[in-house]
Order: C-alpha cells, then structure tokens, then sequence
C-alpha cells in the first residue's frame, strides 16, 4: 500500500508508540524520519502481524457451545416469563370480570324485586325473605356494594405498585445487562481511546433520568475522597438520608430544621420547618414522595416532597429517635425514648401496634428487606428482633457492653450490623443470635452504622470524629476517612451505592466517593 504523505513509498512499518499518532501508525520509510519518534518504536508490518497473530490465537475466545447454551437458557426463560404472565394477566381478567358480573347480577336481582312483585301474594318465599330483610334493616345494599368497591379499588392499587416494581426492577436488571456490553466497548474502545486525556473530575453517568456519580464502586479496593461539602444548618447536623432516585439528600439537625439538597448542584432545594425541637431522624418513603421526620419534641412528621408541606403528625410520649418505612411504604417504624417501638398505618396515618420489651430508650429502628422483621437497639445495652406478623420478640442479641446507638440489616437480610457506645461494631446472624464479628477500631461512641448496596463493606461514624470503611469478608478496616472537625453523627450509603454521606456535630454534611488517580 502507497504511503498517504510519500506517494512514491510503500507502507513498511507501524508506530506502537503510546501517543496520537500523526501517520494514524502507518509509517514509510521517510515517515520514520518526519514521524519523530523512536525507532524501537516502530515495527516492520510482518513482525507486526505475526506477534498480533499468535496474540490473538493465545486470547482462548470464549467457547461457542456455552454462548449458545446461554442463548437458548435466556430465550427460555423469557418465553416461560411471558407465557406465566399471560396465564397470570387471563386469571386476574376472568375473576374482575366474574367479580363485577355478580355485583351487577346481584343489584340486577334487588331491582327486579320491586318491578316483578307488584302482588305480593304472588311473590315467592325467597324474594318475601328478601324485601322482609331489607324492611327490617338487616340488609344494607349500599354499605355493601361501597365495601365491595373499596376492596376492588385497594386491590387494583395494590396491583398497580406491584407492576410498577417488578417494571422498575426489569428496568434495572436490563441496564445491568447492557452495562456488559459497554464496558467491553469502553475497553476496548477506538483506535486512540486509551490515549485520552482522563477526566478530572467524578465521572457522571446518566440511569433512569438522573445523574449518578461513578458506577461499579468497589468501596473496599477504591482510593475515596470527600466530592462535596453542604454548609446551611446552624447546629448539629443528626441525620441524612438520600431519596430512593439518588438525586435528593435530606438531613435533619438540632437547629430543629430539616433541609433537602441538590445532590448535583450542591445547592438547598427545601427547608422544611414545624419541628419544636432537635430533628433527630429522617426517612424517605420507597416512592420518594413523603418524608418522616422524628424530633426530640416526641413527635413524627410527614412531609409532602412535592408540595413542602407536613402532611400529618404522629405523637410518642417520648423523644423521637428513629424512624423508618416499610419496603412497601404502608408502614412506619419509630423508635423512642419511652422505651417502646410504635407500628404506624401510613394509610390512615394512625397508630397500628406498639412493640414493648426493651427496659430503656429504643436508639434506633430498621426493617429487614423483605419486610417481615424488625430488628431495634437500645440503651438496654441489647439488640432485639420482633416478628411483625405477632408482633412478637424472636431474639434478643447480648453482647455489647453498653448502649446500641445505630442498627442497619444487610442488603440480603440475613446479617444485623450494630455500633454501640463501648466504640465497637458486631456483626450478628439474627436468625441464630450468634455473634458472627466484631470490628475493633474507633477510639469512640459508634453513632452509625451502613451497608454499601452490595453488602461487601460497612461504613461506621463515630464520636472521633472519624468514619470507617470495613471489609465483610476479611473483617479488616479497609480505609478511614478523615474531614469532620467534629464527632460524626450519621453515614449513610447513596440507593446506587457510589456515594456515601455523612453529617457532623461540626454542622457540615459531607459526600465522599470515587478519587481520580491524576
């Protein structure tokens, strides 16, 4: 082939050198010489393809028996999904339809004892039994088609949220998979990719309409640093939590206010006030449209995110430490300093259970994943496990020395975390009550404790000021993270986890993540 800048040559080499290359590595002989690089960094193009070659034939391409076993298992496994929801969808169709067919039939046969039964004495004995009831009142047509309506209407509510779950969840296991492919296009990239100049600052990457920082963080092997700071609060800054969509930070102070921030701006977006003292907890519900909020004033709040407003309030008879939905969002758990755990019906916005046993001040609440438990810590010094289909206590956790401040279950429920103020961390199994570790580290009061989404690493702030990164699998502190001034009052983990947050008695709330190498 003819050289592109020498007409009369022949292409003979190619530069490997590790820059843009000029010549776009085709080289003459008289290239070599314009070209202005080395030449050991050039290679004559038959050496070239005969390394190239043996390189690619010692690659072991992956076998293409299995690539077709998978094919077939995938296109398996979606057509039984499809066939399973059809099935599904022709049932829920057939008994809605037999449903409202008898509620019409039925009113259909109330209507026709009047119009058929203008002579009474004619009138057969079931239909007489029929007028007699309702003369006497013990029947009540409307209460009961009202009463039938509403459970339709609640089941198709509750039909809709489970759809839109399973889509959401669908959604994100087709990103995973897409994720496959570009990283290998990322790798492997244009001709000049891995010449580009890297960024220097976080990089942002776009999922479900929302900026997310970094993706695939490794907590435990990654060098982090702080990205952000947010300045506002005028005193201690007790909680944070992130929106269920990673875009919105809520934090809740002792300067009784609670604030939402702009996770991509830094900026406030809201300031939500109506507490009468230190906001000690905050919440957000799954659908991120409510916040709850429980205050040192003995009552919960829950605030409408579209609008700002409170949109109800629930009362303790003692400081509001902890609170935390339900995985459905029907339920709120509180944790308080009557010592008791209160069940709300965020429904009705009202009081559904109370859960009694600990002998001191309920520190903090948290639902298993799946719902069907809830473990609590206290200033009993004790960790305790409640059945919510009894209500009943299932275990009691002993081991720290003093009181429990913070308690987190593991992203796969089977793992409680606890950080207590004798300065240390237990991993426990609550099924068994068995002690599985114990991280020593913090010189002081462990106030919070956070799984990273893929439960590999556990995030602790302390009262020295310090937060910790623990590797699970090792039990060894992988990195600590210093920038508060002051103790270190909540962590908490982003929904995507590529972002931790922490928040301070310095009155700063902090993001860390991913730091570029430079």
């Amino acid at each position: 082939m003819q050289c592109t800048f020498h007409i009369n040559k022949q292409i003979q080499f190619l530069c490997i050198a590790s820059h843009k290359c000029q010549c776009q590595r085709k080289l003459c002989v008289d290239c070599i010489y314009d070209h202005g690089v080395d030449i050991k960094q050039t290679v004559p193009i038959d050496k070239f393809k005969e390394k190239a070659f043996q390189q690619l034939k010692d690659l072991k391409p992956a076998n293409t028996s299995e690539i077709s076993k998978q094919r077939l298992a995938f296109k398996s496994l979606v057509s039984q999904t499809e066939m399973m929801l059809k099935k599904i969808w022709e049932e829920l169709s057939e008994s809605i339809k037999k449903t409202l067919d008898w509620i019409d039939k039925d009113n259909e046969q109330y209507t026709n004892l009047i119009s058929e039964n203008t002579n009474l004495a004619e009138s057969s004995y079931t239909d007489l039994e029929k007028l007699v009831s309702i003369v006497q009142g013990n029947t009540n047509l409307n209460s009961q088609r009202t009463s039938q309506i509403m459970e339709l209407e609640k089941i198709k509510r509750q039909w809709d949220q489970d759809i839109q779950a399973f889509i959401s969840k669908q959604k994100e296991i087709i990103k995973l998979i897409s994720s496959i492919i570009k990283t290998q296009s990322n790798t492997q990239g244009g001709t000049n990719n891995q010449y580009k100049e890297a960024p220097k600052e976080l990089p942002i990457k776009q999922q479900g309409g929302r900026n997310i920082i970094a993706s695939n963080f490794d907590w435990k092997n990654q060098k982090v640093q702080e990205l952000k700071k947010f300045d506002g609060h005028s005193s201690y800054v007790i909680s944070v939590c992130f929106s269920p969509d990673g875009t919105t930070l809520a934090s809740g102070s002792y300067d009784k206010s609670i604030r939402l921030w702009d996770l991509k701006t830094g900026q406030q977006k809201a300031k939500l006030d109506g507490h009468l003292s230190s906001v000690d907890s905050v919440c957000f519900s799954p659908d991120g449209a409510t916040l709850a909020s429980g205050s040192n004033d003995n009552s919960i709040r829950l605030w409408d995110l579209k609008t700002s407003q409170q949109k109800a309030k629930l009362d303790h008879s003692g400081r509001v430490w902890s609170v935390c939905f339900s995985p459905d969002g029907t339920a709120l758990a509180s944790g308080s300093g009557d010592n008791s755990i209160c069940l709300w019906d965020l429904k009705e916005n009202q009081y559904k259970a109370k859960l009694n046993g600990h002998t001191n001040s309920v520190q903090s609440v948290c639902f298993s994943p799946d719902g069907t438990i809830l473990a609590s810590g206290s200033y009993d010094n004790s960790i305790r496990i409640w059945d919510l289909k009894t209500g009943q206590k299932k275990t009691k956790l002993d081991g720290h020395s003093s009181y429990v401040q913070s308690i987190c279950f593991s992203p796969d429920g089977t793992i409680v975390a606890s950080g207590s103020q004798d300065k240390s961390i237990r991993l426990w199994d609550h099924k068994t009550g068995q002690q599985k570790a114990k991280l020593d580290g913090h010189s002081s009061r462990v106030n919070s404790v956070c799984f990273s989404l893929d439960g590999s690493c556990l995030a602790s702030g302390s009262l020295d000021c310090s937060i910790r990164l623990w590797d699970l699998k090792t039990g060894q502190q992988k990195a600590k993270l210093d920038g508060h001034s002051r103790e270190v009052m909540s962590v908490c983990f982003s929904p995507d986890g590529t972002a931790l947050a922490s928040s301070s008695e310095d009155k700063s709330i902090r993001l860390w993540g991913a730091k570029q190498d430079k």
